[in-house]
């Protein structure tokens, strides 16, 4: 398998877990789990385990780049390290905050599921744009 495939392979996997998790998994937590709190828990262990594997794709990701590219930084390499950013940043950064503040029944929960919501969606239009960008490097591989 070429690189360039093994890249597009792996960054599918990453944007299609990300969807799976956000507009489907999530959701449905919610809407048949009776008790919102075990819900949470439902949906914040599938966000943590697509975070793990953002971590890895993003890494695997920008290593192929780097061999490929030989180039000192470009787009192709920031994009997937920008998605490991806000994967790592969402998860290890802003979840504990949102569950703190849910569990204590803050006010503050609906500001940290908002700020979570959007790392999520930053992390997603970094493998969204690196994906939408392979095509176009297709033509010169």
């Amino acid at each position: 398998m070429s690189s360039l495939r093994t890249r597009w392979f792996l960054a599918a996997l990453w944007l299609g877990g990300m969807a799976a998790v956000g507009l489907i998994g999530a959701p449905t937590a919610f809407a048949t789990v009776p008790e919102k709190m075990i819900a949470a828990a439902v949906a914040s262990r599938m966000f943590y385990i697509m975070a793990l594997a953002a971590i890895v794709f993003g890494v695997l990701i920008a290593v192929l780049e780097r061999f490929a590219d030989k180039k000192a930084m470009s787009a192709d390499q920031l994009l997937p390290l920008g998605g490991v950013f806000f994967a790592v940043l969402g998860e290890f950064g802003v979840v504990p905050r949102l569950l703190q503040a849910a569990y204590s029944h803050s006010p503050q929960a609906g500001m940290w599921h908002g700020i979570a919501s959007l790392v999520f969606a930053l992390q997603a239009l970094c493998v969204a744009a690196y994906v939408w960008r392979l095509p176009a490097r297709r033509a010169t591989a």
